[in-house]
This record gives structure tokens, sequence and C-alpha cells, in this order.
């Protein structure tokens, strides 16, 4: 089939929006445009082709043929990964796109597939732009956001770095995942992590500002004090904002994690179970899912390779004092072998429970082999300050789960698969530092 230089798409009115024309053109190697007609619900329709039928338990059905194109979704994020299969399986023969004959459904392994993104004070707006449409094109189905003091708050200007991102910036950027048809997830780390930097490099972003604000955490600075009514306010207030950026939407992800002056500290640990049990409670109050990290909450032994700090006899009370609506996400990145013996530990606890790899393959893989076969909610691939170097780990854990790609993938590697891709969503036009994933190459 011959892509044309214009193309009228039937398709589900939703897609007709600005950043699905500009991926279009993308793929089409600038060498194509698309404008859409009013089309059926969560269906895209080129030619005279028919609509292919949806099996039961797929997000998608694709079909390309002489007569044109056609894709169907179980609903929108299913429509758009269907849409973003289509966008792979355009060629170029030297001055023509075009699409060859085939048929397809989806074939994810696993139905929730998650990606973490940091946005640090290093990060420009243009870099995540592409990592969240990088992010949609592997048919990831959600994507947290964690702001490192680089969204610019109401409640507390020393939040944020003076060159963090505007509550409208960060707005266009969740209105950018709705779009394409991946579910933007907000978070802030209502306990450890309170500094909003890496502990590597010793900044704080509230205390370097305002060291008088000291009582807003623990002595070191580095846990939310959760003894502070006042810390409590400022917590809500920042999700407050924060659902208002970024949207209706299942969940929140209150980080929780590594919070060592509490783990250190018995009388501490002793209030934990209630700080989460309030927290976890009025985020669901608040129309949201909880989201909490794992290792405060697993049995510290639990084998050579976990990440766990909790006591062996308050491990269950942390579990059982949360919400029932809360998921636990459970970060192991020295497993590389199938299964994770954490993961498995929090089978039939009552909790949606999603495994939370890094960018080793052989880590990633042993994570969604154990969540298949012990029948878990799903995987949340972590990349932290890695992006720059590893960014081919999105690429390669969306495959591992099943996602479609480029029909020479067999012939490539990674890298070389994540630049062709980053290519295609650079629709801002690229200086040197922008091309690819890295400001430079020294």
């Amino acid at each position: 089939m011959i892509i044309k230089q214009k193309t009228v798409a039937f398709a589900d009115p939703q897609m007709d929006n600005e950043i699905i024309q500009k991926l279009w053109n993308g793929f089409c190697l600038k060498s194509g445009e698309i404008e859409f007609a009013e089309g059926d619900r969560f269906t895209f329709r080129i030619g005279e082709i028919g609509l292919p039928t949806l099996p039961c338990g797929k997000e998608y059905a694709l079909c390309i043929n002489e007569a044109g194109a056609a894709v169907v979704g179980r609903d929108y994020g299913g429509l758009m990964r269907g849409f973003m299969a289509l966008l792979m399986k355009i060629e170029w023969d030297g001055q023509t796109p075009f699409l060859r004959p085939c048929n397809e459904e989806s074939n994810y392994k696993l139905s929730k597939r998650m990606i973490h993104i940091c946005i640090f004070p290093e990060n420009d707006l243009y870099f995540i732009q592409k990592l969240i449409r990088l992010s949609a094109l592997c048919q990831y189905t959600h994507i947290v956001l964690e702001f490192w003091g680089m969204l610019q708050f109401d409640c507390m200007k020393e939040l944020a770095w003076p060159h963090a991102f505007t509550k409208t910036q960060a707005k266009a950027l969740a209105e950018e995942c709705h779009a394409l048809g991946i579910e933007p997830i907000p978070m802030f780390n209502h306990l450890g992590h309170a500094s909003a930097c890496r502990i590597s490099y010793g900044k704080h972003v509230v205390l370097d500002q305002n060291p008088r604000l000291q009582h807003l955490f623990t002595p070191d600075g580095w846990v939310w004090n959760i003894e502070s009514e006042q810390t409590k306010a400022l917590l809500k207030q920042v999700r407050s904002e924060l659902y208002e950026v970024f949207g209706e939407g299942e969940y929140i992800h209150l980080g929780c994690d590594e919070a060592f002056y509490i783990s250190r500290n018995k009388d501490l640990r002793s209030k934990l179970p209630a700080y989460l049990k309030e927290l976890t409670e009025e985020v669901e109050k608040e129309g949201r899912r909880p989201m909490i990290w794992m290792d405060m909450l697993l049995e510290k032994g639990i084998d050579a390779n976990s990440e766990a700090s909790g006591e062996k006899d308050e491990v269950l009370q942390l579990r059982n004092a949360t919400a029932p609506s809360t998921a636990f996400i459970d970060w192991q990145y020295d497993g590389l072998e199938a299964p994770i013996p954490s993961l498995l530990s929090l089978k039939g606890c009552g909790r949606e429970i999603l495994g939370a790899p890094w960018f080793k393959p052989a880590n990633y893989e042993a994570h969604i082999q154990t969540v298949c076969q012990n029948n878990l909610a799903g995987i949340m691939l972590t990349t932290w300050h890695t992006l720059n170097e590893e960014t081919r780990s999105i690429l390669g854990c969306a495959k591992k789960c099943g996602a479609s790609t480029f029909p020479w993938s067999e012939f490539s590697g990674l890298r070389e698969e994540t630049a062709s891709l980053m290519r295609r969503i650079s629709f801002e036009g690229n200086s040197y530092a922008d091309c690819g994933w890295t400001k430079t190459q020294i």
C-alpha cells in the first residue's frame, strides 16, 4: 500500500491532535501528512479496508492490505498501541513511504507495562518529551513522572530549583501522554529522598535554599518528618497540585523508600505503620490508588540479592496498615534469575504487586518471567540517572514484554533501533546537542 503525500484517516476523534499528526509525518520521513475525519470510537482506518475483528483479551488488532490499513483497539490506549505498531511498519522505497500487507494482534505478556522516568535538573523539557514519545512507541501502558526538584509548586517555592518546569509546562507533558494513550502517573516521595536530590552529591532542594525549613525533615534532611502535622499538610498540598497538573488518572506514586533515619530509629519505626495508614487512606479519599516502593516493607535478609530493610516482626504490620487499593512496587536490581524471591514473598498479600527492574537485560527478563509465572500485576521499569547511557533499556524491556517493533528489528541492535525511533519523534528539529540521547559524544 503506497502512502500518499496527504492521507485522510477515519478515526476515533481523540486521535485528531497535533502530536499524532507529527508522529505520522515523522514515520513517513517527513514525506506524508495526515488529516482526520470522524470515525468510530477506538478505531483508525485509511482507505477502503474493513475493520479487523478484535479477539477477546487482545489490546489491538491491525490489518494492512492493498485496500488500506486499519486498527481496532480495546480502548483508546489499545488503539494507540496498535497505531504505534502500524507506524513502525512504514517503509521507504527511496521516493515514497509504503506499507506491506500484514495482519497482527497484540501479543503482550503483561497487561500493565509501566516505566518510571526521573526528571533531574540536568534534563531539559525537550529530552523529557522525547522520552514520553519513545515510551508510547514502545507500548508501555503507564509512565511515572518524578520531578526531582524540577516542578514549581505554589505551596512552597523551595520545593523546586529556580530553573524548574512551570506547572503549565508539566501539564503539557501530561497532556501529551494522554494523547499518546499512555497514562501519566504523578510521583512525589513522601518518606525518604526528601531532599529531591541523589544522596551521592549531597544537594537538598529545600534546605540548600532555605535551611530554616529544617523542622519539616529528620535532622539529617533525608527523610520527611512523619511526626509533623505541618509536613503532612504540605505533602497534601503537593498532591493536590499534582492532580491538577496530571488530570484524571488511577494512581499516584508516593515513593516511601530508603528512609534510612527511620530504619535505624526504633521509636520512629514504631510510628511508621500509622503514618502509612493515614497517608494511603487519605490518598484513597482523594480518588487515587497509592503506589509505594517495597524496600521498607520487606524483611531484611530475604535473600542475598534483595533490597529489604524491614524487621521481621514489623513488615506484616506495615503492609497491612496500607489502604487496600495500594499497589506494592518491588524494586530489585541485583536479581538476574527468575524467580525474584521478594516478589514471591509478596504473592497473596492482598495488594496489587508489580516488579520493578532496572536497565540490565537479565534483570528485567527475570522480573517479567517471575510476574508472568505467578500471575502478578505487571512491571515498572526504572531508569534513574542512567538514561543518558541506557536509553536502549526502554526498548529492550518493552520487546521482552511483547511490544511490536520494526520489521527489520532482528537484524539490528537496541541502540540502533532506539536511535531510529528517536529520529522519528524529534518533531521540533534537532541541534547537535539534541540529536540522540546525550548532549555530547565525549
